[in-house]
């Protein structure tokens, strides 16, 4: 069994996170839930506010009650019906002038990565740390230069070029670095979208990276690899030395 909350605590000590990373596993209709955490009682914003309050110590299992945003229920396959939660999504985008047109706006939403429709009753999400099995996806909030980090640290072994898929600044956290990972088994950033700021209330520096699970080991040793570049970086800050 992996010592997460050594990971976790190697990770931000290593890049000095604000927010410790997080972990999300989602659980199928027919899966039982852990059976030592409660649903819990409040309803959040969001799915990207719930990732903010794990990374601040909180462990959250979320039914789609208490999310908070359809639009990230229906991405995390919680909806059975989700064309009305999606017009409405769709409309509120277009309403508020972040597309020239309904067409744009709805190119945005629909095109985005889904999970399969009514497949997930619950999305635990706790602190790294709190896990005892490897979690389905692993959550960075992270400002630009510790994404770039990570980045390095997902691209170790193999350099080149890294395609990083956007949504088009819509369903950044439930879609990007959620579904992506998941249904595609790759690391990917999302710059986030007007709504997922506005119910997370991350500041303007802050991004989201979202890594599989099962790359979370080799991430971790490849941040310990890079001890010298991170600290020739840290140490080239004005002011380092004092």
């Amino acid at each position: 069994m992996r010592d997460f909350k050594a990971m976790s605590q190697d990770l931000i000590a290593a890049l000095n996170l604000k927010y410790a990373p997080v972990g999300v596993t989602l659980y199928l209709k027919n899966q039982p839930l852990p059976a030592d955490v409660p649903l819990a009682a409040d309803k959040l914003k969001s799915y990207c506010q719930a990732l903010v309050l794990a990374g601040a110590g909180q462990t959250l299992l979320l039914g789609k009650d208490q999310m908070g945003c359809k639009l990230g229920t229906s991405v995390l396959g919680f909806e059975m019906d989700m064309e009305a939660f999606l017009d409405d999504g769709v409309l509120e985008k277009y309403g508020v002038g972040l597309y020239a047109s309904e067409e744009a706006s709805a190119a945005t939403i629909l095109k985005s990565t889904y999970l399969k429709r009514g497949q997930t009753q619950a999305a635990l999400i706790a602190p790294l740390a709190a896990f005892k099995e490897t979690p389905e996806v692993v959550v960075f909030t992270a400002d630009s230069e510790q994404v770039m980090w990570l980045l390095y640290a997902v691209n170790y072994e193999r350099g080149g070029r890294m395609d990083l898929p956007q949504s088009g600044g819509a369903l950044g956290g439930c879609a990007d670095i959620t579904a992506l990972p998941l249904t595609q088994g790759i690391a990917n950033v999302t710059f986030l979208g007007l709504g997922c700021r506005l119910k997370s209330a991350l500041d303007a520096c802050h991004l989201m990276m979202g890594v599989p699970g099962g790359a979370l080991a080799s991430m971790h040793q490849h941040v310990l690899d890079m001890a010298k570049p991170i600290a020739m970086l840290k140490n080239a800050r004005p002011g380092a030395g004092t």
